[in-house]
């Protein structure tokens, strides 16, 4: 089934566009993730009107293990390319995974979108 709602449209746009800025294979559904990738989870919604409204969606890169300086540097890099990508990225955290045994590096980011209707 094709979600065609403003909200489901904002999380493929933002998702295309970290693709576009990361290269990354992003997932929505953590049942897929498998680093490297970018995981967008859940958003916040605030609705200005009808047909208006904030998404912030906390979105977390997520490298290749182990959590150590040469992973971190790679996953710094793809968050600037995040920055850089003009997504709407208002704030990042280092972070880690564990994941199967594996702690995985990572950085949590917030990212803040608008959307409306047509």
């Amino acid at each position: 089934m094709a979600y065609t709602d403003l909200f489901n449209e904002g999380i493929d746009d933002l998702a295309s566009a970290l693709v576009t800025a990361t290269a990354l294979k992003v997932v929505t559904d953590p049942r897929n993730i498998q680093p490297p990738c970018v995981f967008i989870d859940a958003p916040d919604i605030e609705a200005h009107n009808w047909n208006i409204a904030k998404m912030t969606f906390p979105v977390r890169i997520i490298g290749m293990g182990p959590a150590n300086l040469d992973a971190m540097r790679v996953i710094l890099q793809m968050t600037a390319a995040v920055l850089n990508g003009k997504v709407g990225l208002t704030a990042a955290r280092p972070s880690a995974l564990s994941l199967g045994g594996v702690e995985y590096a990572a950085y949590d980011l917030t990212i803040a979108i608008e959307v409306q209707t047509q």
